[in-house]
């Protein structure tokens, strides 16, 4: 199967492109009569056997080749013109680690390779819904389960090398550019996280990617504030649950998205769908959600916010590659309220210790292939604010944090701040809260 050669001019997203075109390059000189993965092999099947899906999938790839001819997408895209196609990409990323690419633009997809092949299908009208369907999306875990497993195995370390990889010298200044802004210090990977073993230069002596990529932070690296801000001051005080960067507070949402004017197609989506309409939702449905972005070189483990009981822990299953409808290569992150109410995610609610708190809720949302939501904590589980409490899987990540209503919350500066560049430290002062 020849997949052939796509011409054209190249749009401004041309990083992310021409990484698409190597992808389908390499893929196609690999090609071989091998079966593919079940899991691929079995979406391939049920696109092909239902009818209606097929037929959104015939419509998806002539809807790309109209983005293609007006301009608004790269030629490469036309190479992905069936479901075989499709299939082969899938089987293909499935053994291959994200691979680190030395580009400074904000378009840079690193971490993200299912997306970067579906970026432009998924923004047609007929891949929106495609993409919701749930019958898809309960192939696409399963396929998405299988990339885990390799990127959880040794063969996944081929991408952590000092050479051109994630430990070359490019990538280990941005890791650590991203890791030291939030306080301004100094310090070398090695010194920031904890390093198997860090006189390996080709694997810092991480067991697989998804080691790496879910790394911790060495001891006293973020500190909890001191007992004079945390118990000594008017309000309780809230910390930061991800190494972050502002997106948006919405008071008394009632739905989320009706503050922010999402609303698809007459559809609303409220704090209610967020919290996959548990009875628990009722207490922040007129409440405070409080969102913030963390990209693929961020830290990726949650933190608790407070000291308190953990309630119960949710994972809700979602769509994948459902974003909002946008020609930007940034869609994926200026979805991120639209993906806290429909994407795959996990919800902890903590009964903080201090009422003028009370119930809170962490949200942790996978975005794109970044569906793995893993908590470390369990129902009736104590813990301390700043403790270590789960952390996302394989990219980058959107989380709320939502308070009741009725809490008055008084947000710090930095947290109000959606023009702020850098992250707010983990585990740092976020809020206070008084009755």
């Amino acid at each position: 199967m020849a997949i052939g050669d796509a011409h054209g001019d190249i749009p401004r997203d041309s990083a992310a492109t021409n990484r698409m075109q190597s992808i389908i390059a390499d893929m196609e000189q690999e090609l071989t009569g091998d079966s593919l993965d079940p899991a691929v092999s079995a979406l391939g099947y049920l696109l092909e056997s239902d009818q209606r899906l097929n037929h959104l999938c015939v419509s998806m790839f002539a809807e790309t080749k109209e983005l293609v001819r007006a301009g608004r997408a790269h030629p490469a895209y036309l190479a992905i013109g069936n479901i075989e196609i499709l299939m082969r990409l899938f089987d293909y990323i499935l053994t291959r680690s994200p691979e680190w690419e030395d580009a400074d633009s904000p378009n840079n997809l690193r971490g993200l390779p299912f997306n970067l092949v579906l970026m432009v299908l998924m923004e047609t009208p007929s891949g929106r819904q495609l993409f919701k369907q749930a019958t898809v999306n309960e192939h696409l875990r399963l396929v998405l389960k299988r990339w885990a497993q390799f990127l959880d195995s040794p063969q996944s370390l081929y991408a952590l090398n000092a050479k051109d990889g994630w430990l070359s010298r490019s990538a280990l200044a941005k890791l650590e550019d991203v890791a030291n802004s939030p306080t301004e210090a100094r310090q070398n990977f090695t010194d920031i996280f904890e390093c198997p073993d860090p006189t390996d230069p080709n694997t810092f002596g991480f067991a697989s990617w998804d080691a790496f990529f879910s790394r911790t932070l060495k001891p006293g690296v973020r500190p909890t504030p001191s007992r004079e801000i945390l118990v000594e001051r008017a309000g309780y005080a809230v910390l930061n649950a991800c190494e972050s960067r502002p997106w948006q507070i919405a008071r008394h949402p009632l739905g989320y998205s009706a503050e922010i004017g999402l609303n698809l197609k007459g559809k609303s989506y409220s704090v209610r769908s967020m919290l996959d309409n548990d009875p628990l939702s009722e207490h922040f449905v007129r409440g405070t959600v409080y969102q913030a972005y963390l990209s693929a070189l961020s830290y990726h483990r949650w933190h608790s916010p407070v000291s308190g009981v953990i309630r119960k822990i949710l994972y809700i299953d979602g769509t994948y590659f459902s974003q909002l409808p946008m020609s930007d290569i940034l869609s994926m992150e200026k979805s991120q309220n639209y993906l806290a109410a429909v994407a795959t995610r996990a919800a902890v609610f903590i009964d903080a210790a201090d009422q003028r708190v009370g119930l809170i809720c962490f949200v942790g949302v996978g975005m794109g292939e970044v569906s793995s939501c893993e908590a470390f904590v369990k129902a009736g589980d104590y813990v301390e604010a700043g403790d270590e409490i789960g952390s996302f899987h394989y990219g980058g990540s959107t989380h709320c944090l939502l308070f009741r209503e009725g809490v008055n919350v008084q947000f710090e500066p930095w947290a109000e701040d959606q023009r702020r560049e850098n992250n707010i430290p983990v585990r740092s002062l976020l809020a206070r809260c008084f009755a």
